[in-house]
């Protein structure tokens, strides 16, 4: 693997995978390997390939890539639990796409900046240098589209200021369904609780409980997507809901959106194909509408106290910092009521 300037700038084989202490980590890919990587963070599907180490120094001052607002990136901002790796995975067509499923770089400049907002100078250059090698493409003219992460949710606007006409996608559950998913299994609770300290929410929020630290990530993603959505003309609102309901519809407006070349009707047919037959995040497990929709059902049941406890403390938030009752500009499908 040969790791120059000249191929850290445009060869998409040589992909920035992390930082690491002082060093930006390079693994070498190819794009089969890109399509099969559900995710692009420890569960990357590298194939083998030579992995590398540059001086993170030396990166950020001589990288010489063009700009985000040159190699542009469509975005699917995303709340966790909602089906973006669903959607991301229905974008991802070999020679007519490439859909970056959340980068670790990435994830790590959101943690870096986290939601207290402590960025320099040296997370600028880190940012811009990111997103430029995220936009290498394999196929000249094909769109680019990376599904992002919570972290990532917090720097939204540092990065839609690089590319203010980026198209975008803010997918988003209103706040019981969120609450349900999110601390559904002891395993859910601790990721709450675990992304709630790594973004330092603390120092914004008070949040005692696992119900007020997830009324807090909610709360904290939805005046980011508010604020995203009235600055920037291409940022969309989905409902996770709608988009498990209709998938099809939702396909096609968001291939559309990111310009995603589709045939005529195979929106329909990836609906009603395999990846929707399984889970999106293990395809080895069976995806049925009808468990996901009996499982939230339970969850929320069993979680009654906690949603109310969420909603409760989203009520006094709103009353201290506002929020619109609905995200606009959806994607497709009626607005929907944030706190319902």
């Amino acid at each position: 693997m040969a790791i120059t300037l000249e191929t850290l700038a445009s060869d998409p084989a040589i992909y920035l995978y992390e930082f690491d202490g002082g060093d930006g980590v390079i693994q070498q890919m190819d794009r089969n390997l890109f399509h099969k990587s559900i995710f692009l963070d420890a569960r990357i599907r590298h194939g083998d390939l030579p992995r590398g180490r540059v001086p993170l120094k030396g990166l950020l001052e001589k990288y010489a890539g063009p700009p985000l607002s040159e190699r542009p990136i469509g975005w699917i901002f995303h709340v966790a639990q909602c089906g973006s790796t669903l959607l991301a995975r229905a974008l991802d067509h070999v020679g007519r796409s490439l859909v970056l499923r959340e980068p670790a770089a990435l994830r790590r400049l959101g943690v870096m900046k986290g939601a207290d907002g402590a960025g320099d100078a040296a997370f600028d250059r880190a940012l811009d240098v990111t997103l430029s090698m995220l936009g290498k493409r394999w196929d000249a003219g094909t769109p680019v589209v990376a599904k992002a992460n919570v972290p990532v949710n917090f720097i939204l606007d540092d990065v839609m200021r690089r590319a203010p006409d980026a198209p975008a996608i803010a997918l988003h559950y209103p706040l019981s369904t969120y609450v349900a998913a999110i601390l559904r299994t002891p395993g859910h609770v601790e990721w709450t609780e675990r992304v709630f300290g790594e973004l330092r929410l603390g120092a914004r929020y008070a949040a005692p409980s696992a119900a007020h630290k997830a009324a807090a990530l909610w709360f904290g993603q939805m005046k980011v997507f508010e604020s995203a959505i009235d600055a920037y003309g291409n940022v969309h609102s989905l409902d996770a809901a709608w988009f498990l309901d209709h998938p099809a519809e939702t396909i096609e407006a968001a291939a559309r959106l990111f310009g995603v070349s589709l045939r005529e009707g195979e929106a329909a047919e990836i609906a009603d194909g395999e990846l929707f037959a399984s889970y999106s995040k293990n395809p080895a497990l069976d995806y049925d509408p009808e468990v996901r929709v009996a499982r939230d059902a339970e969850a929320k049941e069993r979680l009654r106290g906690e949603i109310a406890e969420a909603r409760a403390w989203v009520e006094k938030a709103k009353e201290e910092s506002g929020l619109a009752d609905q995200l606009g500009r959806p994607l497709v499908g009626p607005g929907t009521d944030l706190v319902d």
